[in-house]
Formats: C-alpha cells, structure tokens, sequence
C-alpha cells in the first residue's frame, strides 16, 4: 500500500466513524422525540376525554333546565288563562 492508497483509507475509516456517530445521535433523537410525543398524545387524549364528560354533564344541564322552562312556561299560562283580563298572545 502507498501512502495515498494509506490517507484515503484513514480519510475513509474517520469518515465512517464520523457517519455512524451522527446516525447514533439521530436515533437517540427519535427515542427521546417519540418518548415525549406519547406523553403529549397521552395528555392531549386525556384532555379530550375530559371535555368529553364535561359536554355530557353541560348536555344534561340543559336538558334539565329545558324541561324546567317548559314546565315554568306553562304554569304562567294557566295562570294568565285564570285571571278574566289577561290572556296569552294569539289567543282571543
């Protein structure tokens, strides 16, 4: 072997060492990237299962605050239709 024939091979073993070092940081990047990615999934589904329930529960309010209303509604009608002067509109 001449010493060019050498250099390039010492220029070649650095360059080898030199790309596997890089691909061994960038796998340790995806490990950590993927890593914190599962807890920022798992608190974003944590999240939206939360609201979830929070939807469900505001439906329910609603709900029962519909029905109230309704009920309320109602009741002053049948008053207004029990006092002589005082009728609920549309009706004559």
């Amino acid at each position: 072997m001449t010493g060019q024939d050498q250099s390039a091979k010492q220029r070649l073993e650095a360059v080898e060492l030199r790309l596997a070092k890089a691909v061994e940081r960038l796998e340790i990047a995806l490990k950590k990237r993927s890593a914190s990615g599962a807890g920022i999934e798992s608190e974003l589904a944590h999240e939206i299962s939360c609201l979830q329930l929070e939807n469900g529960e505001l439906k329910g309010a609603v709900g029962q605050a519909a029905v109230r209303l309704d009920a309320t509604i109602g009741k002053l009608k049948d008053q207004m239709c029990l006092e002589p002067n005082l009728k609920p509109e549309g009706q004559d």
